[in-house]
């Protein structure tokens, strides 16, 4: 059967020539599952630090917005504290109680838009009152000051409240990746320990 092997012009490899070619096959394999291990070895602890920076601006951005809640209160309150002792006593109870609502109303607002109509309406009406009853000016500048630094507030706390949108989109996101990269880290783990033993065994048979 040989020589008809040989009458053929096929060459039959030697055994030490055949375990040489499984050997440079599993370094092959070996080399490249390496090389994609450590790449996407790379690119989840890059990913994993993402998300640790992500919950550390989670963090401070849930803490601002406390901080701002506060503050705009504060706001209000000095309004509130204001008016109380400089021109409601001046006011008949009705006209009193209109502004108190008013001031109630805005604290209550979350929405910039919305709160910018309600202070319009309420400054304007402030005017008119304090113009009528003849009081300083001064009141009306500081009320507004007030209810413009609140304002600024509620501003920042809805672009962190969107800002904190977004990082829960892009936190899922990233837990997702991190997932799927755990399993083909995992897998790929698997792969190159088959290799190396494949390797060693084979190696130990060309000696």
């Amino acid at each position: 059967m040989n020589e008809n092997i040989e009458e053929a012009g096929i060459r039959v490899f030697t055994e030490r020539e055949l375990i040489s070619a499984v050997v440079e096959k599993h370094r092959r394999f070996l080399e490249e599952d390496r090389k994609e291990f450590e790449e996407l070895d790379s690119k989840l602890n890059q990913v994993e630090e993402d998300v640790k920076n992500t919950k550390d601006s989670r963090i401070r951005i849930a803490e601002r917005k406390e901080v701002l809640k506060e503050k705009r209160q504060q706001f209000y309150h000095q309004i509130e504290a204001l008016l109380e002792k400089e021109l409601f006593p001046k006011l008949d109870l009705i006209t009193a109680n209109k502004l108190k609502e008013d001031i109630k109303k805005l604290k209550g607002q979350t929405d910039p838009e919305q709160e910018q109509k309600l202070k319009d309406s309420f400054v304007e009406n402030l005017r008119e009152i304090i113009r009528a009853t003849g009081l300083e000016e001064n009141i009306l500048l500081q009320t507004q000051a007030r209810v413009e630094q609140a304002r600024n507030s509620n501003l920042e706390l809805k672009e962190l409240t969107d800002s904190e949108k977004q990082l829960e989109v892009d936190d899922g996101s990233k837990n997702e990746e991190i997932s799927t990269g755990k399993s083909q880290h995992k897998w790929l783990n698997s792969k190159i320990k088959n290799h190396e033993e494949a390797l060693n065994y084979w190696e130990k048979l060309k000696v």
